[in-house]
Formats: C-alpha cells, structure tokens, sequence
C-alpha cells in the first residue's frame, strides 16, 4: 500500500486548518509586552517607566506592540482615524489593588477596565484616566481623588473630546493665573 499521497493528503489538510490567514489571526486574543527600558510612546517618545501613572498598549493588526505613556494618549489613537483601523487589540495597567506610582505590566484589556476621570491623581502628561479591574477599586479611588467611574463603552469619543477639553481649558486657566499677575504689576508700575 503507498501512503505517499495519504501523508500528502494530511500535511496538504493540516495546512489549510492551520495556516495563518488575516481572518484567523483577528480572532486570536493578543497577548501585552511587559515594559522595559526600551518602551517608549508612539506618540511622544517619552519611556514609560520615566513616568508615573497608568500606561496603554495597542496591539496592531501586523502584532506590533505601540505603548502609549498615559492612557489619554491610548484613547486618543483608539479615536484616530489614522490608528483604529489598525489596532486590533488595547490594554491597559490595572491599578486595582496598587497604590499611585510608576508601575509595569498588570495589563488588562481596555474593553474590561474601569475608568475614573477627572481625579486629582496626574499621570506622565498630566490629568490621566485612572484604570482598574474591579469596579469597587475605581470606586473607592474616586472617592479619595474625585472623579467619576465609566466602563469603557461608556468611555465614548464624545465625553473623550469633552475630557480632553477640559483639560485644556485648566491649562489655559493655569497659564492665565500665572501671567495675570505678571501683567497687572507691569501696568501699575507705569
């Protein structure tokens, strides 16, 4: 009996089942890069363990890991036209039983985490989304730091923009309130 094409047959089915198309390979769960020295943001270069504060990881459909510094930043390519079409998957640090600081790994997908914003906690680029886990943990840290918690889903482009206009409103406060002083003395002194 010749098994030469019952070997073919198999190696030729086998193949097929497990060849690595781009259908299949969206549907495999991505796995986070554990920071290291060499961890910078994409969008920045700022290296991630510099600087306190949750971090992001997008996964890229190619299986490229892109770190971002704050998850303000993470959100911000999750919402770029430029970037969302390409990130398969988004992670980020989960702070729930971990006190403020510059932390590495822990990283949960962003789709499970809880969200605080508007805390008083800053992260590497300032007023940052505080991430947790458990939703007693995001709790609990908006009741010491202020803020509200959402889920991810409820964490949409519209109330993002609206954050991140805030933000840059108490900036330009924080600049106004430094200069205004300046500018009244020099009025007074003519």
């Amino acid at each position: 009996m010749n098994r030469y094409p019952l070997v073919l047959f198999l190696s030729l089915t086998l193949t097929l089942s497990f060849g690595c198309s781009e259908d299949s390979n969206n549907n495999i769960t991505s796995t986070p890069r554990d920071l290291t020295r060499n961890a910078v943001c994409m969008l920045d270069g700022m290296i991630l363990l510099d600087h306190p504060g949750p971090k992001g990881q997008a996964i890229f459909k190619n299986g490229e890991p892109h770190f971002f510094c704050d998850t303000k930043g993470l959100f911000s390519a999750l919402y770029d036209p430029n970037y969302k079409t390409k990130i398969k998957q988004a992670f980020v640090q989960d702070f729930s039983k971990r006190s403020w600081g510059s932390y590495n790994d822990r990283w949960i997908e962003a789709e499970q985490a809880f969200f605080v914003m508007d805390s008083s906690q800053l992260g590497a680029m300032g007023p940052t989304l505080a991430t947790f886990s458990l939703r007693t943990d995001a709790e609990n840290f908006a009741k010491e730091f202020g803020g509200s918690v959402l889920t991810f889903s409820e964490l949409d482009e519209e109330k993002f923009e609206a954050y991140q206009a805030r933000i840059r409103q108490q900036l330009r406060d924080a600049v106004d309130s430094i200069s205004a002083p300046d500018s009244e003395e020099a009025h007074h002194h003519h």
